[in-house]
């Protein structure tokens, strides 16, 4: 007994054999695809997540600038990293305020971190940290909010402590537009 395949036999399994191959380069560029696909999306999701934080205050005499340009409040936000007051606030109230368009050209926000020793310029273009301005500010008790011009003047009455959380959103609001009003007082 011969062990012979025919031509047609051979043709077939050669075809099978190459649509076997072909099936699976497709499946591996699909899985690449794929792939791309996750770390496009994740990144997004990671841009857009870090989109919606409140910004660590690194210069305020650049800031002080822009204030002074467009008429608008620096609005400083004091915390410390232990804070549970302060992280509440911030969830609830800043990090959403910070990337909303009806208040970004109403204000300019940053965090200071009273307890942090990270490098900051102040409104005179002084070094210090955060630690060091928020006690230039006689900064007590976080959170607290402060409003000031372009060089740093209080505009209004800080907001000391977090009181009633579902007036927070109230007494800010007051502290923006009576900042507001102040400002254009000056003109």
């Amino acid at each position: 007994m011969s062990c012979s395949i025919s031509n047609e036999v051979r043709l077939t399994l050669e075809v099978l054999t190459g649509a076997l191959s072909f099936m699976f380069i497709i499946i591996g560029m699909l899985y690449a695809v794929r792939g791309v696909f996750l770390c496009v999306f994740l990144m997004v999701a990671i841009e857009a997540a870090g989109q919606d934080q409140l910004r660590i205050a690194s210069d305020l005499h650049a800031l002080g600038r822009e204030s002074d340009l467009h008429k608008i409040p620096v609005v400083l936000f004091f915390s410390s990293a232990e804070c549970e007051y302060c992280e509440l606030v911030r969830d609830e109230f800043f990090n959403h305020l910070s990337t909303d368009p009806a208040f970004m050209d109403r204000l300019l926000l940053l965090e200071i971190r009273i307890d942090g020793n990270q490098p900051l310029l102040n409104f005179n273009r002084q070094p210090t940290t955060h630690a060091g301005f928020a006690e230039q500010c006689v900064v007590e008790l976080v959170p607290t909010i402060q409003f000031t011009d372009g060089v740093g003047e209080l505009l209004v009455e800080d907001i000391v402590g977090l009181g009633t959380l579902a007036f927070y959103g109230a007494y800010l609001e007051q502290g923006i537009e009576q900042s507001l009003s102040a400002l254009r007082l000056r003109d």
